[in-house]
């Protein structure tokens, strides 16, 4: 499978009211701008709502006009330059990572995935190359969150709540078998979940199994999903749901296949399903922001699934969301559902599934820890080598100051900086043995880079925010 090449475009949006701040990052370069549109203007407001109507198509060219209304509105001046030449640096099978971290709610709720250059006339969704994805970096509401690699075989938990009104999920749940069927059972297995599950079904189900991957298809609302209680199909609350996702630290993944489950308040930060789902440490979550088709919400499994064991980039959730979404794009223009899904993804890349690595083992003929002799090498083979580019951090890492003044967030930040020197000590050591040709775990020192990469997202867009509040 080929390699997966991906960089991040990270655009950060701040404020209370209109015009709000935009700080873009690309590599080492910024760009500073401003945003006037929210969710709470009665022009947006009724331009969501004709949008959000999911049987009557708002037609191909009124979605890209309000994607082009976004973008032309957000890639002004320096921004519109680092978007260019982030394009114009991009390869042949590479992708780039829009990560949106936009932090008041009425930013929030504005229909980001139908995002468009309208001098292309091409909406982002239907570009495989660039895979858009929301960021949650605000320590107010988001507290750590774990690693989003899971180890192999990768459970997958397929939870499908019976549907009184006869909607029958069993043509997903077998595409989704098909698809994942020359993975089972050495790099995944699967699980499915079906009838009339209730909450605590699920609690102990969670505990039992304890999932990577962990797939709902249900009806949802804004606020919660519909299982069972008692004979009744009953709204379970956010709150509900992200207590019982508490208990199980395993899940590295959720997808809600549940209309509204992602739909974010205008008014209130964090009110939504997916959003209170991602306090909980769950770095990734997929969820639908307005009403979908049952059989378009099935069609989008199928592609997800698809794109991500068998896709450009396999095991990466973000370029397979994008490929996802292009599918639907391509199967009706005419709807929304192609920009319906969100993913929240709080990880420096979105590699869920380590399948190359795994394909590689199969294919060097070492299979449970034994190995047939004719296919080793004469001569041990030099151990892997990671860019850790030591040098650069501890720059970084000088430069911070050593306190901020806010009380409400100077013991967080304590404790960001705290985990940030461990886990920089480590890679030194792992430096010196990489320097050494002395054998490292390549898993856990990506593991490490992971955790140094999201802490100092985290305390740069911290830092950022307080320098604006200030300045």
């Amino acid at each position: 499978m080929p390699a997966c090449h991906t960089k991040n475009f990270d655009i950060a949006i701040w404020g209370t009211e209109s015009p709000y701040t935009v700080v873009a990052r690309y590599g080492e370069q910024t760009g500073r701008g401003s945003f006037l549109h929210d969710a709470l203007q009665s022009d947006w407001a009724e331009t969501i709502q004709v949008l959000a109507q999911s049987h009557t198509p708002p037609s191909e060219g009124f979605i890209l006009n309000v994607g082009g209304l976004l973008f032309d509105e957000l890639f002004q001046g320096g921004i519109r330059d680092l978007w260019v030449a982030a394009r114009a640096a991009m390869q042949h099978d590479h992708h780039l990572r829009l990560r949106l971290d936009l932090q008041p709610p009425a930013i929030a709720a504005l229909p980001w995935e139908t995002l468009a250059d309208p001098r292309r006339r091409r909406t982002l969704a239907a570009d495989r190359s660039i895979a858009l994805v929301r960021t949650a970096t605000d320590v107010d509401f988001v507290d750590q969150t774990r690693s989003l690699q899971t180890r192999l075989p990768a459970r997958i938990l397929i939870v499908a709540a019976e549907e009184p009104d006869n909607i029958d999920a069993s043509a997903e749940i077998d595409r989704i078998r098909a698809i994942l069927a020359p993975f089972i059972p050495g790099q995944i297995e699967l699980e499915v979940l079906s009838g009339r599950i209730d909450i605590q079904s699920l609690r102990r189900h969670l505990q039992e199994s304890r999932p990577d991957i962990l797939h709902i298809i249900s009806h949802g609302e804004a606020d919660g999903l519909y299982l069972w209680k008692e004979d009744e199909l009953t709204l379970v609350s956010a709150s509900q749901l992200a207590a019982t996702l508490a208990l199980t630290d395993s899940v590295k993944l959720v997808f809600l296949n549940a209309c509204l489950a992602g739909q974010p308040d205008d008014t209130t930060p964090f009110a939504s399903l997916a959003q209170r789902l991602l306090q909980t440490g769950i770095p990734a979550v997929i969820a639908m922001q307005f009403e979908v088709l049952d059989r378009a919400a099935a069609d989008f499994a199928g592609f997800l699934y698809e794109a991500l064991v068998s896709g450009p980039c396999p095991g990466a959730i973000d370029v397979a969301i994008s490929i996802a979404r292009s599918g639907l794009y391509i199967s009706d223009p005419d709807r929304i559902d192609y920009a319906t899904p969100l993913l929240w993804l709080n990880a420096q890349d979105g590699i869920i599934l380590d399948l190359d690595s795994a394909s590689a083992v199969e294919e060097s003929g070492i299979v449970g820890g034994t190995a047939d002799s004719s296919l080793l090498p004469d001569e041990p083979a030099a151990p892997p080598q990671l860019r850790l580019e030591i040098e650069e951090k501890e720059q970084w890492f000088a430069q911070l100051p050593p306190s901020i003044r806010p009380v409400e967030l100077r013991f967080d930040y304590a404790e960001r900086k705290k985990q940030v020197e461990k886990v920089l000590n480590f890679l030194r050591q792992d430096n010196e043995d990489q320097q050494a040709m002395r054998p490292v775990n390549f898993k856990q020192v990506s593991e490490r880079l992971e955790i140094f990469n999201g802490e100092r997202h985290f305390i740069d867009a911290l830092l950022e925010r307080l320098r604006h509040a200030e300045g």
